[in-house]
């Protein structure tokens, strides 16, 4: 039996609950909140065997194959470094950290303690199955020949109350930003996953406080990354704005380009085109020569590769790699 143990069963944590005890051959033996009713309800909810109110407790006493770190942003490190020098194989929300010094020392001591540290970004399991799945086979496969840009847009209208601004999320000392930091981790790490490409050769970026116009954090983010590769990633992210909401991906290769929107549905949301006889044409997808994941969701992807001692496509490494891109970004703003 894999036994998974959660820090944190808020809103984040409670998802992690739910899709930890789905997956067969997993059982979720420990989980410790601060918020006593919180522990209480999901006791109850996921017949949790070892509750705590200190997260230290759990880790020193809970035999675990691997702890999920649910906090708010500025204890990632600190949890996840606790978690790692006690032995145990660690699965952190984004973002990693709040500056590249941590991060990194939360890599250094994974390996000097050889576990596993993965960092969630669970995007194209929960949202974007499986059609992520099949863009990422063709383009792997060559269909788009020699990708040049890839356009990743994710523009909400409203994401919190604008007469309420006591969430964390909208504190920069608990939080490291805004938008940027919350929506960024995922867009950035879709493109450079679709591009087989981590190193950065440049960033430039703007943000904005835009609507809800706080200190410190960026309600609008727009910029440009350029791969080593040559791709350049452009991504535009709101959490609130005086426009419909969206979420589009768009390919560009010189052999073909797709277009992906996730907001239109499972029917036609990924479509293939190429020019043909100066035409664009519209292509149909061959499921059938397509290399699809079976995993379902994140959390049987990040089981798999700790039973299997397999490489994640949420590796700590790729989360630095983002990191850094994010950091670049608010510096060039």
């Amino acid at each position: 039996m894999f036994k998974v143990g959660i820090i944190g069963v808020g809103y984040v944590g409670s998802i992690h609950l739910e899709k930890f005890s789905c997956i067969d051959g997993v059982c979720i033996t420990a989980i410790s909140d601060v918020d006593s009713a919180k522990v209480r309800e999901a006791k109850l909810k996921f017949n949790v065997k070892s509750t705590y109110s200190d997260h230290r407790s759990l880790l020193e006493k809970a035999d675990l194959d691997l702890v999920v770190i649910c906090v708010t942003n500025h204890l990632h490190h600190d949890l996840t470094i606790e978690a790692l020098e006690l032995g145990h194989n660690v699965l952190c929300e984004k973002p990693m950290a709040l500056n590249l010094k941590d991060a990194r020392a939360m890599i250094e001591v994974s390996k000097r303690m050889k576990k596993t540290l993965l960092i969630v970004n669970n995007f194209r399991w929960d949202y974007l199955n499986p059609s992520i799945f099949q863009l990422k086979s063709m383009i792997d496969s060559g269909w788009f020949g020699r990708i040049y840009h890839i356009r990743l847009n994710r523009i909400r209208s409203k994401t919190f109350p604008f007469n309420d601004y006591s969430r964390w999320n909208l504190d920069s000392r608990l939080s490291g930003g805004g938008v940027l930091i919350d929506l960024g981790p995922h867009m950035i790490d879709l493109g450079m996953w679709l591009a087989s490409e981590y190193r950065v050769n440049a960033v430039l970026g703007s943000t904005d406080q835009g609507l809800l116009k706080l200190e410190k954090i960026d309600d609008f983010a727009s910029g440009i990354i350029k791969l080593e590769s040559g791709v350049t990633l452009q991504v535009d992210l709101s959490w609130s704005s005086h426009h419909k909401p969206s979420w589009k991906i768009d390919l560009f290769g010189d052999k073909g380009g797709a277009s992906l929107r996730p907001d239109e549905g499972d029917q036609g949301n990924l479509k293939l085109f190429r020019l043909e006889n100066n035409e664009l044409k519209t292509k149909k997808l061959d499921e059938n020569s397509l290399s699809v994941s079976h995993e379902k969701s994140l959390q049987q992807h990040v089981v798999k590769c700790i039973q299997q001692n397999v490489a994640s496509d949420c590796s700590a490494e790729n989360a630095y790699a983002v990191l850094e891109s994010i950091f670049r970004w608010y510096k060039s703003a």
